[in-house]
């Protein structure tokens, strides 16, 4: 069924109850619950046959009180015996609180493995998860801050792996009220629910959640709800109760002798919603009212207290105590235990328990042990894959073991059996893990008295009826509260994000604490919300700019644009020590260059440096100044830039981090201009320490960035060293996994592990990294610098095997070509763009774009005949029309390549020469070409000359090398490009 647009469920009259209670009592739900049954069995059937799993995506739309609850619940009951059913609950107060709905949901499936069997389903991610999940403190804080990206990816992986260890019980998740649910939460099951491309999931999620606003300009949660809804199996829009099934349920609850006039008002006040249906006609039998047409008129009256300002109108009868619980447990939400709403209402344990029975009675709050009284579940029934007694069923939500709020469980109010509203879904007792426990306060098993709102609704006008100075002063009550009773800075942030500024430095340490906390688990938008509140305090003169800084550092991934703005403020402000002010200027350098502006980057770069003594941190700051200078695609004076290296680094040993890293970005310049690959090699070693970067200067350090070990593998890719920029770029693979780094990081790692295959002439395998490294950067964003890097070698590989079609259609997709982005791609793009333009037959094209690829080179003394090769294939568009220009560019090219000495310079230059040599000069220069070539790393190009020479010679010899050659590179020979035809050798004598 299509899931887009929501199809909404046929009205269907309303049938008696089933007799055995198959369908849960529930009124007109049929389409909805045979959906969810066909779901089920589909998962089952697949899990059970050891086939391709059958899982997906359902999702149930509907307004507050429509009945989304009760039909999870209905699920769950009818999966439980069959399935693994996790569910968790949005929360009003509780989206901004990080990884909530993932803790409800994977920490009871997790409470059934030991220690090690929970490291295993991380995948050796336990320290980067762990934290995510509450089953850990988070790292220190001076550890890196956690990729959210990896954590994402490697919750997802985790789900994938439980769903595997639980196949004989396959894992349905529930997630109701999910337009309340934490972003972070739902970018995770957004991962999850795309990592099959056939939409085949090995667990089954169900959401209910409210409408979505229309347009196509959705963001944030609502964006990511619309993208799982695209993707679900059926979309489904709840209805209202139409007339005869209200009058069904007001003669099942008041008595069959309810008439129409009566049955008729109610489905009129009560628009059909359900839960208001229910909650109006349990008002009517508490006052005993006569369901006839005589007491229609007194119902729009007691519809009213039913819902928002007459709802609190009944809840301030019940008196100032009752009120004033309520209002707490409001505002503290999942942390409403006894103790804390003593603390936060000034009452003792007893008046607590008194109003709270009060509450309870007027059907306004409910408990966990009313739930579990009234669902009659057996404590500790075992029901899950080796289940022992005592261990409960992981099918219901169970109290998150995170340091910040226990999880909120599904209310269920005290309605008949058969109402359509919104029950909570049955919760045993939390089990004794068998792994450790949280070292955090408040991660306890919340009491059976635990109190919690009968209804979203309920606590939605309860909240909303507080003035905004009463709300405000019981959420910085609940912050000392909470921290009083040990719960960590995260879990009482949410509560001073919504307190007045003061000028509190308390607050403010409070909030930077919490950053931190959200930094180490992967939530840097919540760690933004904390700091721009800190700003707002304000902290002191001499913090202010140091929680600028924090606040830049945090944004780094995800809002460059916001870095550059709290960074340059902060640098602009007295407070930074010498330390932060240089880090400062690097992180927003690093910013600058993300947000494509690189000539800002070097200037700022090279203004601090100027300010800083001579020493570690200037060379630091002249390093990234040096780099992003040679970034730029367009450069004023790049030989100078180049001079001015050359002479910084001349004496350089590499003593230090500083130097190496210098001598690192001087080993890539002097790729780039075609200095000789010797001095180049010798360069990148003395970068290195016995062959691996240095310490502090690793892949995913955060000081250095990734870039300088990037550079120093390029540079010996180009240089005829595959085989040692292969290890640095393995070990950038690994070191990126290992970190949870799974981003536009690992995307470049593939692509500099598509670079060395290609350099080596394997191209398939260059291709399958490539064609990762796009994937991996296509969930990142789009045009991205990794976009542009990949796709340029994506498409060179492809022409280099034949597969022009194919090149063309990336090219299109990630629109290679002008306009050029602002800094240089790897390799030269326009040279590259050019070569596919001559694979298409494209001439008049590609002479044009080649000409404005020399154009922009030659000028910056960047002359490396193998990362640009625009004169060698320059030479051959222009050799058929025009020889003599062709004869001189080549000839160029055969200098610049000399003065490089690699063979696969050489080599490639020999074979340009050759074109417009006669043909005895030409047989014999192509005869050296193959010599030089053979001696290098580079397998395609050496094919390549061995074609050419077999079609200068007639050699059946050295075709049949070329063919072997080419079948070895995953490259075809058969089909030569446009140029190579019109540009032939001349025949063989």
């Amino acid at each position: 069924m299509s899931s887009d647009p929501e199809q909404p469920s046929p009205v269907t009259p309303f049938a008696p109850m089933v007799p055995d209670g198959s369908h849960g009592g529930l009124l007109e739900r049929d389409p909805e619950l045979a959906a969810a049954a066909h779901a089920v069995d589909e998962l089952v059937a697949g899990a059970t046959a050891g086939g391709p799993v059958r899982g997906g995506i359902l999702v149930y739309r509907g307004e507050a009180g429509i009945g989304k609850t009760t039909l999870l619940r209905e699920i769950q009951r009818t999966a439980r015996d069959r399935c693994t059913v996790l569910t968790a609950r949005g929360g009003e107060t509780l989206t901004s609180v990080p990884f909530h709905v993932t803790r409800q949901l994977l920490q009871p499936a997790l409470d059934r493995f030991d220690e090690e069997d929970v490291r295993l389903l991380c995948g050796g991610h336990f320290d980067l998860l762990a934290p995510a999940l509450g089953l850990a403190p988070p790292p220190s804080a001076s550890a890196a801050p956690a990729d959210p990206q990896g954590v994402r990816d490697g919750l997802a992986k985790l789900l994938e792996r439980l769903a595997d260890r639980l196949r004989d019980r396959p894992p349905v998740l529930l997630v109701d009220d999910a337009h309340w649910a934490d972003a972070e939460s739902l970018a995770w099951l957004d991962a999850f629910t795309r990592i099959r491309r056939d939409r085949r999931l090995p667990a089954l999620v169900v959401l209910a959640h409210r409408p979505l606003s229309e347009g196509p300009q959705r963001t944030g949660v609502p964006a990511v709800l619309a993208a799982l809804a695209d993707r679900a199996v059926v979309t489904l829009g709840l209805h209202a109760l139409t007339l005869d099934a209200t009058a069904a349920l007001a003669r099942e609850t008041l008595g069959g002798h309810a008439d129409e006039p009566f049955c008729r008002e109610l489905w009129s006040v009560t628009s059909g919603n359900p839960y208001e249906t229910v909650e109006l006609l349990a008002k009517a039998r508490d006052r005993m009212l006569e369901p006839v047409a005589g007491s229609a008129s007194l119902l729009r009256g007691l519809g009213a207290e039913a819902r928002g300002g007459g709802l609190v109108a009944r809840l301030e009868e019940l008196g100032v105590g009752p009120t004033q619980l309520a209002r707490a447990i409001a505002v503290l939400g999942a942390d409403s235990t006894p103790g804390l709403l003593a603390s936060l209402a000034g009452m003792s344990p007893t008046e607590v328990a008194e109003h709270a029975e009060l509450l309870r009675q007027a059907r306004i709050v409910t408990t966990r042990a009313d739930r579990e009284a009234r669902t009659g579940r057996a404590q500790g029934k075992p029901t899950g894959p080796d289940a022992d007694p005592g261990t409960e069923d992981a099918s219901t939500p169970t109290t998150t073991r995170e340091p910040t709020h226990p999880e909120p469980a599904f209310p269920e109010p005290t309605h008949p059996e058969s109402a359509p509203c919104e029950p909570a879904l049955p919760e045993p007792a939390h089990p004794e893990p068998t792994h450790p426990k949280p070292v955090h306060p408040g991660a306890a098993n919340p009491s059976p008295a635990h109190l919690e709102f009968a209804h979203p609704l309920i606590a939605s006008a309860v909240y909303g009826s507080m003035s905004p100075a009463a709300r405000t002063a019981l959420h910085g009550q609940a912050a000392w509260v909470l921290t009083a009773a040990g719960h960590g800075p995260a879990a009482v942030s949410r509560h001073l994000l919504e307190v007045h500024p003061d000028e509190d430095q308390d607050v403010v340490a409070q909030l930077r604490a919490a950053a931190v906390e959200h930094l180490a688990v992967g939530a840097p938008d919540a760690a933004r919300r904390c700091l721009e509140r800190a700003l707002t305090e304000p902290p002191g003169p001499d913090a202010y700019a140091t929680v600028l800084y924090e606040l830049g550092c945090a944004s780094l991934l995800t809002a460059p644009a916001a870095t550059v703005r709290h960074l340059s403020s902060a640098l602009g402000l007295p407070g930074l020590g010498d330390d932060l002010r240089i880090d400062a200027t690097y992180r927003l350098a690093q910013a600058l260059a993300h947000n494509n502006q690189l000539r800002e980057a070097a200037r700022v770069l090279a203004a601090e440096a100027a300010r800083t003594p001579p020493g570690t941190d200037r060379r630091r700051l002249q390093a990234a100044n040096f780099m992003y200078e040679g970034f730029q695609a367009v450069e004023e004076d790049g030989p100078a830039r180049s001079r001015r290296l050359a002479d910084l680094t001349a004496h350089f040993t590499g003593a230090d981090n500083s130097e190496r890293a210098l001598l690192t970005v001087r080993g890539f310049d002097a790729m780039m201009r075609g200095e000789p690959a010797d001095e180049v090699v010798r360069l990148c070693d003395l970068a290195l320490v016995d062959g691996i970067p240095a310490r502090g200067l690793g892949w995913t350090d955060p000081t250095w960035g990734f870039e300088i070990p990037s550079l120093t593998g390029i540079a010996y890719a180009f240089s005829d060293r595959p085989d040692q920029a292969g290890i640095l770029f393995t070990e950038a693979v690994r070191a990126f996994e290992i970190s949870g780094w799974s981003g536009a990081h690992l995307a470049f790692a593939h692509t500099l592990l598509g670079l060395v295959h290609r350099r080596r002439g394997n191209l398939p395998r260059a291709q399958h990294y490539l064609e990762e490294g796009l994937r991996l950067a296509d969930r990142v964003g789009n045009g991205l610098p990794v976009h542009w890097d990949t796709a340029c070698l994506l498409v060179d590989t492809l022409v280099a095997r034949g597969r022009t079609a194919e090149a063309r259609s990336v090219a299109d997709h990630y629109s290679f070509g002008p306009p050029w982005p602002g800094a240089i791609v790897l390799p030269d793009g326009p040279s590259v763009l050019g070569r596919l333009l001559l694979a298409e037959g494209r001439v008049e094209e590609a002479v044009d774009t080649l000409e404005a690829a020399a154009e922009a080179l030659v000028g910056r003394g960047r002359h490396h005949v193998v990362w640009a090769p625009w004169p060698l294939d320059l030479a051959r568009a222009l050799a058929p029309t025009d020889p003599d220009r062709a004869a001189g560019i080549a000839a160029e090219a055969r200098a610049h390549a000399e003065r490089i000495g690699t063979p696969t310079a050489l080599g490639e230059a020999l074979r340009c020469t050759a074109l417009v040599a006669d043909p005895p000069e030409a047989r014999r220069l192509l005869t050296e070409a193959v010599a030089h070539l053979a001696a290098s790393p580079s397998r395609y190009e050496e094919a390549r000359a061995h074609l050419d020479l077999a079609r200068a010679t007639g050699s059946a010899a050295a075709l049949a090398k070329a063919t072997e050659l080419a079948a070895a590179c995953g490259a075809s020979l058969h089909t030569p490009d446009a140029v190579t035809a019109r540009a032939s050798f001349h025949p063989p004598e």
